[in-house]
């Protein structure tokens, strides 16, 4: 179960299960149309057509855009499913979707104004229902308005749900983590970028828009500050040594793999698409 968080890696992310799905002829979660599968409205077994399940009723993957309800997910995945999403620096992941989805046409307001406005005046009704503050805790299933001792139980329910939480600042350390968990090869999570902004421009944060972005956005900050705090041990494990294989090794072998399947890729006449099948 990968849970898709907004502009923190979560495409490229989502492009490796996919491909190990298709690669291991594994059956993944879809729905009718589109790629939304109970966002932001909640999911329900219901949004699977019939026909998109095996008799059973069980998927192998689910890494489409949802919103965490634990006892709706586990209807339709095996009660071994691993648990994973990703996070990033929120104020570095506000800036990146609040410009990416253009969202100062709703909002009325460049983000770069921000920081001339007292938080609390700071007015962000969600878009569509789709995006606004708290952007990372709202996937998780819990409103962006949470705070004080119910935001705190919130981080800790996620620290029981989640097998494992990447960090976008983390990258390449995270997928060796990843790696492991699921007893992958290293090919298996050799990752493409996917869903940038490439050369468009991207904000500069100076700190006091930086302040001003966590600020707003404090319930991610908490969830965040929690599971880098918690993501720190492992990788301290694996840049050592002490868990068999350095980052820095992986790494290099990582790019040298993907080095190599772009070459691979020119070859072929057309790719298929996975997201598809």
């Amino acid at each position: 179960m990968f849970i898709k968080t907004q502009k923190c890696g979560s495409t490229t992310l989502q492009n490796i299960f996919l491909r190990y799905g298709y690669k291991n002829d594994l059956i993944s979660a879809l729905p009718s149309k589109g790629n939304l599968l109970g966002y932001p409205n909640g999911f329900k077994p219901s949004l699977i057509p019939r026909r998109l399940l095996p008799p059973e009723g069980k998927v192998d993957i689910f890494a489409l855009h949802t919103r965490v309800a634990f006892e709706e997910q586990m209807k339709v995945l095996h009660s071994d499913a691993r648990w994973v999403t990703v996070l990033r620096e929120p104020a570095s992941q506000f800036e990146s979707f609040y410009n990416y989805f253009n969202l100062k046409k709703y909002f009325k307001k460049d983000l770069a104004e921000f920081k001339d406005i007292p938080v609390a005046n700071i007015s962000l009704p969600r878009y569509r229902g789709f995006f606004g503050k708290n952007q990372m805790t709202f996937v998780m299933g819990y409103p962006d308005s949470i705070s004080g001792e119910p935001l705190h139980q919130a981080v800790e329910e996620l620290d029981r749900l989640f097998d494992l939480v990447l960090i976008y600042e983390h990258w390449d350390e995270s997928l060796i983590l990843l790696r492991h968990l699921l007893c992958w090869s290293l090919h298996d999570v050799v990752a493409f970028k996917k869903n940038s902004r490439g050369r468009r421009k991207k904000l500069a944060l100076d700190p006091e828009m930086r302040r001003t972005l966590r600020e707003l956005n404090y319930a991610d900050v908490e969830l965040y500050e929690h599971f880098l705090a918690k993501h720190r041990w492992p990788r301290k494990s694996f840049r050592s040594g002490t868990s068999g294989t350095s980052t820095a090794a992986i790494a290099q072998r990582g790019r040298r793999r993907r080095g190599k399947l772009r070459k691979e890729a020119r070859k072929e006449p057309k790719q298929r698409d996975l997201g598809t099948r």
